[in-house]
């Protein structure tokens, strides 16, 4: 029997210490998430301002450029370094002079230059550059294909490699008297640059969720020690305790009684403790609330403090930061509520449901929702799900909009056999195909736009199950989001 007991009080210490380490790794996955996640972000962000800011400078500086001075040169002067000096050809030293003003002006790191493709060969020719040194003629070979795609119109082209080095770009067409299309004019920016300043960044949100995590940690695992220290003294005591009733068999029969009561109240306890670590993040979400509010009073007192413009920007970063785990604590509560709840199905007016979720939304504008269904339409069901549903579609609409002034969303409703379907239709940028699959599934983004946690449709879905429901995206050829919600008939 005291073999038995040791080798269960092993078991149980080498059980302490798996627990431990499984919420030490959940903490650590979680603070990379965090820090992954705004490190993709900011070089998405950093990536979109730049191509914006060259494509910009493209487009404006083309205006500038004469086109059938830009062809008459490129047409007569057809041999590699026919012009190796900025001066020596005049419409070459007007070409240079504009292409380096703009240069100056918008303070590039790169050389802006103008190219022309040939057929002949398949490759683009350099023609002017705002370089001191002209390479006129010099081919460009490894080019990336949307340029000879878009020769016409111009645009912009995320990160690529050629034989220089790794590049974004913007470009333009330049034009003649007559509108014909005669070269690009092009400007690059080296992508290295961007890496550097996620790289900067990144080291900045690790150091900010060191220092929001880190208490909290501590917190959690002294409150983990020491239940696990109290398990293993109970341990500890059952066994003292049968030692004695060992020692002392005359005693075996009153022993036994208190024992055994002993053991159902340590059961009871060890139950209790269970269902506390169960629920142990959803009330973690809870205490963590009261630092985020703290944080984000700092914050809002030194920004007012400061007038340093990168402290400030630090700052903001930081507000953002804990703004998203403020949203993600909220959504997880959502989760933990929908899950523990007990669907309580009534008679509910369908329209005033819906109009509920507006309002929850912000978005009770009659000019942006159509709903087409009838006033007193009734439907059995529990009406706290289904505007949590809605509510969360309709948020979802308003997120993946180009503009909130021409925001449209449009409910309907129809009835099958077996169900009662609503229609909840949007115009906004709809739903990136590569993420289809997965939409509905915690932590999934429709858009590299989204600025959310990734819980909106997750929520929906949980929801409409408790209910028996479902919900889906469905596919239509006109723009914007479409999601179909189908309640079964009691």
């Amino acid at each position: 029997m005291l073999v038995t007991a040791k080798k269960s009080i092993r078991q149980l210490k080498v059980a302490n210490a798996k627990l431990i380490a499984v919420v030490f790794t959940a903490m650590v996955i979680l603070i990379a998430y965090f820090v992954a996640n705004s490190y993709y972000n900011s070089l998405a962000k950093s990536k979109a301002e730049v191509l914006e800011r060259l494509k910009a400078i493209v487009f404006t500086s083309a205006w500038l450029i004469n086109g059938d001075d830009h062809d008459s040169l490129a047409s007569t002067l057809l041999t590699k370094d026919a012009i190796v000096s900025n001066q020596q050809n005049r419409i070459y030293s007007e070409l240079h002079h504009v292409l380096k003003t703009v240069y100056q002006t918008n303070h590039l790191e790169s050389p802006l230059y103008t190219i022309v493709y040939y057929t002949q060969d398949s490759v683009f020719h350099f023609i002017g550059t705002s370089s001191d040194q002209p390479y006129y003629r010099h081919s460009y070979k490894n080019f990336p294909k949307d340029l000879l795609e878009n020769y016409h119109v111009g645009g912009i082209l995320d990160s690529y490699h050629d034989e220089n080095g790794k590049w974004m770009s913007a470009f333009a067409p330049i034009k003649n008297s007559k509108g014909e299309v005669v070269a690009l004019l092009q400007a690059d920016e080296k992508f290295e640059m961007f890496i550097t300043k996620a790289r900067s960044e990144l080291i900045q949100n690790t150091i900010l969720s060191l220092v929001i995590v880190l208490p909290f940690s501590l917190l959690m695992f002294g409150y983990l020690s020491n239940t696990l220290e109290k398990q293993a003294k109970d341990q500890v005591l059952l066994l003292n305790q049968k030692e004695e009733i060992e020692a002392q068999r005359d005693f075996i029969e009153k022993q036994n009684r208190e024992l055994d009561q002993r053991v159902r109240e340590r059961t009871f306890e060890l139950e209790t403790t269970n269902k506390e670590l169960a629920n142990f993040l959803y009330h973690s979400s809870h205490d963590v609330q009261g630092p985020i509010a703290t944080l984000k009073g700092l914050e809002s007192l030194a920004i007012q403090e400061t007038k340093e413009p990168l402290t400030q920007e630090y700052l903001l970063l930081i507000r953002d930061t804990t703004m998203r785990l403020e949203r993600m604590v909220k959504a997880i509560q959502l989760v933990h509520h929908i899950k523990t709840a007990s669907p309580n199905l009534e008679k509910v007016c369908l329209k005033k449901v819906i109009q509920s979720s507006l309002e929850a939304t912000f978005l009770a504008s009659k000019e942006k929702v159509e709903i087409n269904l009838p006033e007193d339409f009734i439907i059995n069901t529990d009406a706290d799900l289904l505007k949590i549903s809605l509510s969360e579609l309709i948020k979802n609409s308003i997120q993946y909009n180009e503009g909130d002034s021409c925001l449209r969303i449009r409910i309907s409703g129809f009835t099958t056999t077996e169900a009662f379907n609503l229609l909840i239709e949007d115009n906004g940028i709809g739903i990136l195909a590569e993420v289809k699959k997965d939409l509905f599934t915690m932590f999934k983004r429709g858009s590299e736009k989204s600025t959310s946690v990734g819980l909106g449709l997750y929520i929906t879905q949980i929801s409409l199950e408790k209910m028996g429901g479902t919900v889906c995206l469905v596919e239509s050829n006109q723009a914007g989001a479409h999601f179909q919600i189908s309640l079964p008939y009691p």
